[in-house]
């Protein structure tokens, strides 16, 4: 299934909404039909409201965008200033950019490891809970997928895999700092500080503090330097851990439910 993004912007002043997708429709029929009244009507809203729109508007322009004329020889009714018109085209340039960018987004997104792609390219908020910041100490590179080996601020090596074009594209090298995501999801809790899972990560540390509702718990744990863990679970695996704040427990997590990123 092919992935893609939307989005609609607007052009501000002064923290205020200006101009957006809606009310340079309400303009153009405007400037069509020479009247608010039929303009709102052929957009299907109250009078009020695009009277409102085009208030607003005015008040925020540097020149007026709308003007009112009484019957003479010339007519009366409602037209769009010179300044409104080259405003509408400008919009719709803008809107072209706009469209560009979206459409070049969804391309990248929808390209094998897109997301790799996106990290490298852009500064982006992530809903993964997890990031940690590490240096690359060591890479071991196998025929399909590779081994990276991370160390963060505690010392304490982890390990991502993730597959040779992401290795390629990423461009890894020895010392590099680079961010280990993971969700909340994807980290399991013990409180058996001894135990060992050869096939995952292990991250020692305490807890600092547990969020609880009906059906579901997050647990943050403090690890050694300033970095911190989230982990979610079902309240009846909580209720079984009997998890409290202050207690050292030992977390784990999948090498390959860590993502790799660079920005």
């Amino acid at each position: 299934m092919q992935n893609s993004i939307n989005g609609r912007f607007w052009l501000n002043k002064s923290e205020h909404n200006f101009l957006g997708e809606g009310r340079i429709e309400l303009l153009i029929n405007i400037g069509k039909s020479g009247s608010i009244t039929k303009a709102a009507k052929e957009m299907k809203m109250s009078y009020k409201a695009a009277w409102d729109a085009v208030d607003a508007m005015n008040n925020l322009s540097e020149h007026p965008l709308v003007q009112s004329a009484k019957g003479g020889k010339g007519g009366g009714g409602t037209h769009l200033t010179t300044y409104a018109k080259e405003l509408i085209e400008t919009y719709k340039i803008l809107q072209e950019e706009h469209d560009a960018f979206l459409n070049n987004l969804s391309k990248r997104i929808s390209e094998k490891n897109g997301h790799i792609h996106l990290l490298k390219s852009f500064d982006v908020r992530i809903s993964a809970r997890n990031q940690l910041r590490a240096k690359v100490v060591r890479i071991q590179k196998g025929v399909v997928e590779s081994e990276i080996f991370l160390e963060p601020s505690s010392k304490e090596t982890f390990m991502a895999v993730i597959t040779n074009d992401s290795l390629e594209q990423l461009e890894l090298t020895l010392g590099m700092e680079i961010y280990a995501l993971f969700k909340a999801n994807a980290l399991t809790i013990s409180r058996d500080l001894k135990l060992q899972k050869s096939d995952m990560n292990r991250f020692l540390g305490k807890i600092s503090r547990i969020n609880r509702d009906s059906f579901n718990c997050e647990v943050i744990i403090e690890l050694k330097g300033s970095h911190t863990l989230c982990a979610t679970m079902g309240v009846e695996l909580f209720d079984d851990l009997g998890l409290q704040t202050g207690m050292e427990v030992v977390s784990f997590c999948k090498p390959k439910s860590i993502i790799l990123g660079l920005w």
